[in-house]
């Protein structure tokens, strides 16, 4: 009965252009079933109860109960919500696996760091990320038990209020005490500090000085930031500088994206003794998801 439902589950995948999808050995997702079933693609949608898995065939529409394991990663190291203390920010791979799933992402890519020279994360290594156009994740510290996550945009006018919203949303959706959300939602341009539990917040402006163009929501632990901080040398190894990667108004610069991936694939040696995982996707004008090959 079990293969039965499986065999259905998976055989109404729509069939698609053959350039539709990236190589199959190339699709950045694994999902491993009951039976012992192996899919992969692309997870473009991942709810309590149902995964979307774009392959080579088409989609997959899986329903959660018949999935063993989930694999976001081509050296097959399996991807679980993070179990964590109340005061405890999750891991990277928890917030890349559920921002790049979210509906209101069309375009999602690790990036090289900048530096940040002053201020609250001054000489914090991080991994960072952007989504959209202009937006941009970032998580200090440990990648698997961070300091701190910063969520921002880039421009000097105010966020609209749908940006606003999803980013406080997903961050609440991280929380786990309702002293700690009330805190995140407190924040405005008139407040911009506050404490939930070990949990700290801080909105910061374009125009302050580690504010470098963008409006930015930090969650943090203050006890840990200075023990996460490297030295000046230390950390200029590890970053690039903000015109190498962004132009002045904060969107990536297409002519360095081969120089930057470059720069990330040996820096991700350099920190981890691996290669770089994630790669970067985006929604075609067909809603298609597509690896990016390129700065376009």
């Amino acid at each position: 009965m079990l293969a039965t439902r499986l065999a259905l589950a998976t055989a109404c995948l729509l069939p698609l252009d053959a350039g539709a999808l990236p190589r199959f050995d190339r699709a950045p997702d694994q999902v491993r079933m009951n039976d012992g079933t192996e899919l992969r693609g692309l997870i473009i949608q991942n709810t309590p109860d149902l995964v979307v898995l774009e392959t080579d065939r088409g989609e997959a529409r899986i329903p959660k109960e018949y999935i063993r394991r989930i694999d976001d990663a081509p050296n097959g190291e399996a991807i679980f919500a993070d179990i964590t203390d109340r005061d405890a920010l999750p891991s990277w791979r928890s917030i890349v696996h559920d921002l790049r799933t979210h509906d209101g992402i069309w375009r999602f890519e690790q990036i090289p760091p900048t530096a940040i020279d002053n201020g609250l994360l001054r000489n914090i290594p991080y991994l960072s990320f952007r989504a959209n156009k202009q937006w941009e994740i970032n998580v200090y510290g440990d990648p698997q038990k961070p300091v701190a996550i910063e969520f921002g945009i880039y421009g000097s006018g105010r966020p609209r209020q749908k940006t606003r919203q999803l980013f406080r949303e997903f961050l609440a959706g991280h929380l786990h005490d309702k002293n700690q959300i009330r805190a995140l939602y407190s924040l405005s341009l008139k407040q911009r500090d506050a404490r939930g539990g070990k949990l700290a917040f801080r909105l910061i402006a374009p125009d302050d000085p580690d504010g470098y163009g963008g409006t930015w929501i930090v969650v943090y632990q203050p006890e840990l930031l200075a023990a996460a901080r490297l030295s000046d040398k230390a950390y200029a190894a590890i970053t690039r500088p903000f015109e190498k990667v962004n132009n002045p108004d904060g969107s990536l610069r297409a002519d360095q994206w081969e120089e930057n991936g470059n720069w990330l694939d040996q820096a991700m040696q350099a920190l981890t003794g691996k290669n770089r995982e994630l790669r970067g996707f985006y929604r075609d004008q067909n809603g298609v998801f597509q690896v990016l090959t390129g700065g376009t």
